[in-house]
């Protein structure tokens, strides 16, 4: 009688856990399918991972797990096997259901690999399984140099700079400044965010021969509509300024930015009129032209943006609505300035994009297209804002491998990147 009493217990117990584990499956799917799914407290996020400050934690936790999806299928795998037991053990019908519930789970896990996979094949690029699995963003080995690029008003704004590892070697002999260098400039929707949020970027370029600055700029409020573009143009006209120092080929000088960031590089580099304030460390600032420019998740139209509620607060930044101060609207916009003349872009966003729509980028391609100028546009559907921050997720092998073909193309192949293999092949 006591012996059927315990086995009852452990029946109930496994079903109960089998039953658990499912609905946990299910709740992490959910959050993969649904546009308005349930999210965890955000709390989490700081359990999964350190949050860039260009991001919030609700919408890292909803990228991290999209980005990660194939953990769920192994997790939902596992429920079926647990499943499986609890059915040797007798608890039948509940162990069935939750072992469909698994499958369901599972199955949903799979669709951000079936995009993934599809957009990599159209981009003739090889994703990594071993590389999917591979560890957070680290800064590496070689910390960067800080310096000061401009001081106004008596604001500090410094730039990291990284060096590619065999520099000292390789400048010894060589003086004629024959190295590419990569301007970052952060996101956090031109209020928030700070340099070196995504370090192993910065390794990466590093290790592929580039001269790496990421940069402050003056953030909002007060509005700094005027200011933001402003340190950008001069952090450009500093690093043409200073090539000889970092060994820089000034004419293959590359701006990249992250949404507030890729709308500033954006438009440093077609206006290629900025007008920095006193304090820029440049004695030349007006020189802002760039080889090329990199734009992940780039607000483009603010007006249309502004008019569908998205980037809430855009008004602090630009010192007014897009009805009080339309032609201001009009005159960030990176698209109002598309022409011939534009550098070589290279955008990159995700179509599940819930902070800048995805619809940004293809307004910005469309022009670029019509004016002749050389683009690359890489959609990647089931990716969210700051999917890149994830190393190794199918976004970023996607776009890192593109984007390193894009600046090929467009740049003289840098130094070293042959002899310096990319952390994901490491």
């Amino acid at each position: 009688m006591r012996a059927g009493r315990r086995a009852a217990v452990g029946r109930w117990t496994g079903a109960a856990v089998v039953f658990a584990w499912a609905l946990l499956g299910l709740l992490w799917a959910q959050v993969i399918l649904l546009p308005n799914a349930l999210l965890p407290p955000t709390s989490v996020a700081e359990l999964l991972g350190e949050v860039p400050s260009s991001t919030q934690p609700e919408r890292f936790i909803l990228m991290l797990f999209k980005e990660t999806s194939l953990l769920l299928t192994a997790f939902s795998l596992l429920g079926v096997l647990l499943a499986a037991l609890v059915y040797r053990g007798g608890a039948r019908r509940s162990s069935l259901l939750a072992a469909g519930l698994c499958a369901v789970a599972a199955a949903a896990s799979l669709a951000p690999a079936a995009q993934a996979w599809k957009v990599a094949s159209a981009e003739d690029v090889s994703l990594s399984l071993p590389g999917y699995f591979a560890g957070p963003a680290f800064a590496g080995e070689h910390p960067p140099e800080t310096v000061t690029y401009a001081s106004p008003g008596g604001e500090a704004l410094e730039a990291d700079v990284w060096r590619p590892p065999d520099e000292g070697a390789a400048t010894a002999a060589d003086d004629s400044g024959d190295r590419p260098a990569v301007i970052v400039v952060h996101g956090g929707g031109w209020r928030s965010g700070e340099r070196g949020d995504f370090p192993l970027w910065n390794t990466w370029f590093a290790n592929q021969g580039y001269v790496v600055f990421d940069i402050d700029y003056r953030l909002s409020p007060p509005p700094t509509w005027k200011q933001a573009p402003a340190d950008v143009g001069c952090a450009v006209g500093w690093v043409k300024e200073n090539a000889a120092r970092y060994h820089v080929d000034p004419e293959q000088v590359v701006l990249m930015g992250r949404s507030a960031g890729a709308h500033l590089a954006l438009l440093s580099a077609y206006t290629r009129h900025s007008v920095p304030e006193p304090g820029c460390g440049a004695r030349y600032p007006h020189d802002t032209g760039v080889a090329a420019v990199v734009a992940f998740y780039p607000p483009t139209d603010l007006a249309r943006l502004s008019s569908q509620g998205y980037l809430v607060g855009m008004d602090r930044f630009m010192g007014g609505t897009p009805k009080s101060v339309p032609g201001r609207y009009r005159d960030l916009s990176p698209i109002s300035h598309v022409d011939p003349h534009d550098p070589p872009t290279f955008l990159a966003h995700g179509g599940d994009d819930r902070i800048v729509p995805p619809e940004q980028s293809g307004l910005l391609a469309g022009r670029l297209r019509e004016a002749g100028v050389p683009h690359q546009l890489v959609e990647l559907p089931w990716a969210n804002h700051t999917f890149d921050f994830r190393w190794g997720g199918w976004g970023s092998q996607i776009t890192r491998s593109t984007l390193q073909d894009f600046l090929e193309v467009h740049l003289a192949a840098p130094r070293g990147a042959r002899d310096h293999p990319s952390p994901q092949d490491q």
